[in-house]
């Protein structure tokens, strides 16, 4: 369910970086979150000059927004945004202060993949085992 939108300039980002940053903020959203790989996406989106900006003039700025099950704790959500940042000036090389991050929260019971209503932050595990003959029949298990 986690779905990360990352949006910059057409030109800013090869293929090969693309897929760099989708893996990483899977490891990151995995490694503080304790969730499975297989419910995190990652979605790129240009915005062409004159698309984007910020204090009403045109921006160079890049955006990374975050819809992520409602009840992780504020200190897991801002280890979130600081690894995010990190690894997006890392492997761009662009200037934490031309980027904004944000997370929104969406309540598990208001997302669904694969036709499965989401289980809450921590149920995962019962969710996979409850949900185990589908998840097979749709290869994502």
């Amino acid at each position: 369910m986690p779905i990360y939108q990352c949006v910059t300039r057409p030109e800013f980002l090869t293929d090969d970086k693309r897929a760099e940053i989708a893996k990483e903020i899977t490891r990151i959203h995995c490694e503080t979150t304790g969730a499975p790989a297989a419910f995190v996406n990652v979605l790129f989106l240009d915005a062409p000059e004159g698309r984007l900006f910020t204090a009403g003039q045109p921006s160079s700025h890049s955006v990374i927004g975050g819809d992520i099950r409602h009840g992780r704790d504020v200190e897991t959500r801002q280890e979130l945004l600081r690894a995010l940042s990190e690894m997006w000036t890392a492997i761009t090389g662009q200037p934490e202060a031309e980027l904004i991050l944000g997370l929104r929260e969406v309540p598990s019971e208001n997302a669904m993949e694969a036709g499965l209503l989401f289980p809450p932050p921590g149920q995962e595990e019962a969710w996979f085992n409850a949900n185990r003959e589908r998840l097979t029949e749709l290869g994502l298990n």
